[in-house]
């Protein structure tokens, strides 16, 4: 009995180092996420992704600053190695997490990355590609403020890509509002629930005369 004891009060000390670590490591990304540095930042959250078991979050993470970093520049072939990285990225979370709408999310916004990158190549191609993941994540969870958010402002942009009214989709960024400002603190650390101050950039759309 004492021997069991022992075992089981050494896994839970196990885990409890184990997940000090992970927190400050993830703290510590975030910081160099926060300083715009952003490979660093990615650098240490695939590092993080590596030492963790089954864990989506780091991968999550990564993926999204090279996403985000695309934005950033007009290389082409740093475009492309960004998108790419991040695919697979995204791959790697969804083995730890099928059907999970944050991820879902995230792989519509790198989608529409590659869109943005050239329109005339990637448009046709990924456009339905990007409806699907988004109406798949709102199926999941149709409460999610970033599903619905990143949607609207998709539908805006190919709203205004064959000459209709954008703002014929500020009601769902209103409800995306709604959700972020009712929306609960994680119990999961880290897990997501950013996006709220991206909502004036859509915002901006709606505000136009």
């Amino acid at each position: 009995m004492k021997t069991l004891i022992t075992i089981i009060t050494l896994l839970c000390l196990q885990f409890a180092i184990g997940q000090q670590n992970y927190n400050k490591g993830m703290s510590k990304a975030f910081e160099l996420w926060k300083a715009q540095q952003t490979d660093e930042a990615a650098n240490l959250f695939e590092r993080i992704a590596g030492a963790e078991k089954e864990n989506w979050i780091p991968f999550y993470y990564a993926a999204q600053i090279h996403i985000i970093s695309t934005y950033n520049t007009k290389e082409g072939k740093e475009i492309e190695s960004r998108l790419a990285k991040a695919q697979n990225l995204v791959n790697e979370a969804k083995t730890f997490s099928d059907n999970n709408a944050e991820v879902l999310v995230l792989e519509a916004m790198l989608n529409t990355a590659y869109v943005a990158y050239k329109p005339n190549v990637y448009g046709m191609k990924l456009s339905a590609k990007v409806e699907e993941l988004y109406q798949q994540a709102k199926a999941l969870e149709p409460n999610n403020p970033r599903a619905i958010l990143y949607h609207a402002e998709w539908k805006m942009g190919s709203a205004r890509f064959w000459g209709k009214d954008p703002k014929a989709f500020c009601p769902e960024v209103e409800k995306a509002i709604l959700y972020f400002e009712n929306a609960e603190e994680p119990k999961v650390p880290f897990y997501p629930h950013w996006g709220m101050k991206q909502v004036t950039r859509v915002q901006k759309i709606c505000n136009q005369s």
